[in-house]
Formats: C-alpha cells, sequence, structure tokens
C-alpha cells in the first residue's frame, strides 16, 4: 500500500470556499456522467455542510499549482462512538491506481484509529466492480444484505425505495497495528496475465505453463504475487482488448500493486476460411487501442507470441512480432520477443510436433519462462526497464541482455 503522496502533491483539509471547486471536478472527473440531472445528484450528495463541518475530518489533495486531484469528506459519527464513516471520495482519472486513493483511506483510517474510533464504514453502488475490489482489498468487509447482486450481499432500499446499496465495514486497531502502521516490509503484487492458450499453458502436462513457472520462481523475493492467467484459448487481439476492463480491473484493486502482462498475436494470423482471423494491421491497431487504456491506469509488460509449428503461420507471427514491437517501444512498453529464440530450438518444434501440433510439451514452456523471467523480475523493480529480447539469443535460460535502440531503465 501507499501512504506517502506521490512527489508534487499537497495533502490539506478543505474549507467551505472548496466546495464548489470539488463539484467542478466532479463534472469533469466522471466525464458528465448522466447529464445536468446527474451533476445535480452529485452536487446533492456534497453540500455546503461538509465542507463547513467537516473539514478536520476530510481531505483535499492539490498540484504545486493548486488543482485539485483528490478528495475525501469523512466525519466522525457523533450517535455512534466507535464508528467513523467515509460519505465521498473522488481521485483524477489520470492518478487512479497510482495507490493515491488507497493513501487517503490509511490517513483516514489514522485519524480515526487516533480520535477513538475503532471500526470505519461506507457504501457503494451495487454493480460497482472497481469499487468492491478497492475497498475488500483495503480490508473493507460486505456487511450482510437482503438480496444478492453479481454475487454481491446488497441492502435494498438502503437509501430510499429502489436505491440498494452495498454497505462495508472495517474495524481499526490502535497505531502499533500492521494494518495501519506505514510501514511494510512485503509488496502486495497483483498481476494480470491476458492472452490466449499460449498463456494458458496448453500443452503442458505439468499444467504450469509460462505462467505458473513464471509465478514460482518469482515467489520469496520481498513480495507477495497474486497472479491472475486469464489466457482463454482462441483468442485473438479483438476478443482480449474486449475483455480487458471487465477481466482485469476487479482483480486489481487500488490498494496492491497491480501490473498487466500481454501475450497474444496466433491467433490472429491464423486461417479460418474467410482469411486471417485478425489481419496484421488490425491487430496492431487492438493493441495500440489496449495500450491507450490500460496504460493511464496499470504498468503494462508484452511478451510476444510464440512459433506454433505452421510454416506459413509463423512467418505471419514472425512479422507481427516485429510491428508490436516497434508500437511497444514507441509506447514505452517493455517487450520480450520470443519468437526468433524459440524457432531455434529442435526441443521446441518436437514438443509441438509429438501435441497437438501447436503447444509445446513442458520442456519447451520451461525454455519459454527462461526467457521472459529476467525481462520480468526486472520490470517488477522498475516498470519500464523491460527490452526487446536480442534475436541472437538462444532460448537456453541466459536471458535477454541490452541492445542497442532497447527501452530505457
Amino acid at each position: 500500500m501507499v501512504d506517502e503522496l506521490p512527489d508534487g502533491l499537497v495533502l490539506r483539509h478543505p474549507h467551505a470556499g472548496d466546495q464548489r471547486r470539488v463539484l467542478a471536478v466532479m463534472d469533469v472527473w466522471w466525464a458528465g456522467f448522466g447529464g445536468d440531472a446527474g451533476s445535480l445528484q452529485r452536487s446533492l450528495l456534497l453540500p455546503r455542510l461538509f465542507f463547513q463541518h467537516f473539514t478536520d475530518s476530510s481531505y483535499l489533495v492539490e498540484r504545486d499549482d493548486g488543482r485539485l486531484v483528490a478528495f475525501l469528506i469523512g466525519f466522525l459519527s457523533p450517535s455512534q462512538p466507535e464508528v467513523a464513516y467515509i460519505h465521498f471520495v473522488g481521485v483524477d482519472p489520470s492518478l487512479r491506481r497510482s495507490g493515491l486513493g488507497a493513501c487517503l483511506y490509511r490517513r483516514f483510517f489514522q485519524l480515526a484509529a487516533a480520535r477513538g474510533r475503532s471500526r470505519v464504514r461506507c457504501i457503494t453502488s451495487p454493480g460497482n466492480a472497481a469499487s468492491w475490489a478497492f475497498h475488500t482489498g483495503l480490508g473493507f468487509q460486505v456487511e450482510p444484505g437482503d438480496i444478492m447482486i453479481d454475487g454481491v450481499a446488497v441492502q435494498r432500499d438502503y437509501d430510499g425505495p429502489g436505491l440498494p446499496r452495498v454497505a462495508f465495514t472495517r474495524m481499526l486497531t490502535d497505531q502499533t497495528s500492521p494494518m495501519l502502521a506505514p510501514a511494510v516490509t512485503v509488496r502486495d503484487v497483483r498481476v494480470c496475465f491476458l492472452g490466449d492458450s499460449f498463456t494458458a499453458g496448453v500443452g503442458d502436462p505439468t499444467h504450469l505453463g509460462w505462467v505458473g513457472r513464471l509465478t514460482a520462481r518469482t515467489e520469496h523475493r520481498g513480495l507477495r504475487l497474486t497472479a491472475y492467467n486469464l489466457g482463454i484459448r482462441g483468442n485473438t487481439s479483438a476478443q482480449i482488448r474486449a475483455r480487458w476492463r471487465q477481466e482485469c480491473l476487479p482483480r486489481l484493486p487500488e490498494a496492491c500493486e497491480a501490473r498487466l502482462v500481454l501475450s497474444f498475436g496466433v491467433n490472429d494470423m491464423t486461417q479460418d476460411g474467410h482469411g486471417l482471423r485478425v489481419p496484421p494491421d488490425r491487430s496492431v491497431a487492438n493493441l495500440r487501442s489496449l495500450l491507450a487504456e490500460a496504460l493511464p491506469v496499470l504498468p503494462v509488460l508484452m511478451v510476444g507470441p510464440p512459433p506454433s509449428g505452421d510454416a506459413g503461420r509463423d512467418e505471419r507471427v514472425r512479422a507481427l512480432d516485429e510491428q508490436y514491437a516497434s508500437l511497444c517501444a514507441a509506447k514505452d512498453v517493455p517487450y520480450v520477443s520470443v519468437f526468433t529464440a524459440l524457432a531455434e530450438q529442435p526441443s521446441w518444434q518436437q514438443g509441438i510436433a509429438d501435441g497437438d501440433g501447436a503447444h509445446p510439451a513442458a520442456v519447451g514452456y520451461e525454455q519459454l519462462t527462461n526467457l521472459v523471467f529476467d525481462p520480468w523480475w526486472r520490470w517488477l523493480e522498475d516498470p519500464r526497464s523491460g527490452t526487446e529480447l536480442p534475436r541472437d539469443r538462444a532460448a537456453s535460460g541466459a536471458g535477454p541482455r541490452r541492445v542497442p535502440g532497447a527501452l530505457p531503465r
């Protein structure tokens, strides 16, 4: 969790004159959601009284030049002396998943505990998967409800007829508790691996694939890693782009160090009777769009598509690999090209021939893992530290080296 503000940001308590500024940025941050009616509803949720009577338990975050980038409006319950309540929180979209929201919550936890409160409560709307993931990632528990929506307990008519809500509660301890202490020694890193059958590890009798092997090698290195293998057999770049938000964001709460690994391309270059499933220019465009959506909120690493044993398709994949690498270099996204090194390995090709004709066996996935591990580990330490694999390196486990044109550290 992040306990300090990112550089260039200043924290302070609000005053009455800040209400209009907060309402103005809310319309921008929520992109005008709901039109005039939505703007009015948001203003009714934050009347001026919150900026007059609850200032010492609320926070604003500004840039050095005074631009507002986040706020948390909370209060200490006067009728429930053990409870502190978080009423409304907003973060500039450009800073979401930077840890800023988690930092504000932790400041509020510390304030509430220092003033004798033992519990923090808040609510969210049903179906808001990102909010649910954020709060549960910070240790909140969902309170019992009388209906279930998307597998989450919801309190019907919580805020009036037709206004159900998910209610959260989180217990607090004193300042010596690890849950409130500002220093943490173990990084909570959660990574979504988004891709196709090679990401899923199809053909590996150990059922580990390269993602499982990579995760196992990363254990005991000063972090607590949660890896989500979201490989789907047969998926193209278009299908992966369409599902990434829905599948990844709920698994990557702001309270953790969240990352995204991409790997796809072979299915795009597959003939389906009507031509290529996804033409190369469209495949590159899909990657470009996915990066445009993901990079503002997540560090991204891409592992290039491997050879799959079909000569014609492999030539197309080789060319696509070059285009993917160029695009990632232009976007400062670390890219690990594995195609050439694996194509030169007889055991990779033999594994495909002995298997289903497209996927390698355990030895092949071990070779792929060897190629990915070093740039993966550098990327975990520094999201800009990956590099394209040099063409003259074999899949021997020696790992990649720096080459001219590689991404900066």
